[in-house]
């Protein structure tokens, strides 16, 4: 999927460092523009102008343990010039359908932003766009207990949901539909949750 929309500024550093990723990942440097997207294995480093991806524009590849290491800088520092995209799984999602949920993990949660670009981001930023004091409530990163709770209520209580673990990428995602009724807007939307499996700790 190629994004084009500008790099939004944020107001939290990443919530977490993931403890893997999977090609089509992105790392994003707000305050200069630049993008790395996970290609083959590799951050391929290209200007966020959704023309030339995959095209080394001469700031040098990176690999998972420096990605791993510059993001783990951002979130200790707070750092919110830096942020993980992970990469939208499309129509199908990846993995195996979730009859149970697997291993606990800590994991940061991540849900598509509608109004903007579409992208996915963490759910603390999502609320903060409507309410920045309550998105301070918001925990970066949730045990594996409470992500269980959260994907067991979607599945029990909202429209036509699919839920699927990668367990190469270290994600579950889940998809249902949301009845909307606002003028001009679709009578249905699509709603996509995607929890990160993490190395961080859960905040306090």
């Amino acid at each position: 999927m190629t994004l084009t929309a500008p790099v939004q500024p944020v107001l939290f550093p990443p919530p977490s460092v993931p403890a893997f990723f999977t090609d089509g990942d992105r790392y994003e440097w707000s305050h200069t523009g630049d993008v790395w997207t996970r290609t083959n294995g590799c951050w391929v480093p290209s200007r966020y102008d959704g023309l030339n991806d995959g095209q080394d524009d001469g700031t040098g590849w990176w690999t998972d343990a420096e990605v791993r290491a510059s993001l783990g800088r951002a979130v200790e520092g707070w750092d919110v010039q830096q942020r993980f995209v992970p990469v939208d799984p499309g129509p199908v999602l990846p993995g195996r359908t979730l009859l149970a949920l697997p291993p606990l993990r800590n994991a940061a949660q991540y849900v598509t932003e509608h109004q903007g670009a579409g992208l996915l981001v963490p759910l603390r930023d999502l609320v903060a766009k409507h309410d920045e004091d309550a998105a301070y409530d918001v925990p970066g990163v949730v045990t594996g207990r409470a992500m269980r709770d959260v994907v067991v209520e979607i599945v029990r209580e909202q429209r036509r949901p699919r839920a699927t673990y990668d367990e190469a990428a270290g994600r579950v995602y889940v998809r249902y539909d949301l009845p909307v009724a606002p003028p001009g807007r679709p009578a249905v939307v699509e709603c996509l949750h995607v929890f990160v499996f993490t190395a961080s700790p859960v905040e306090a």
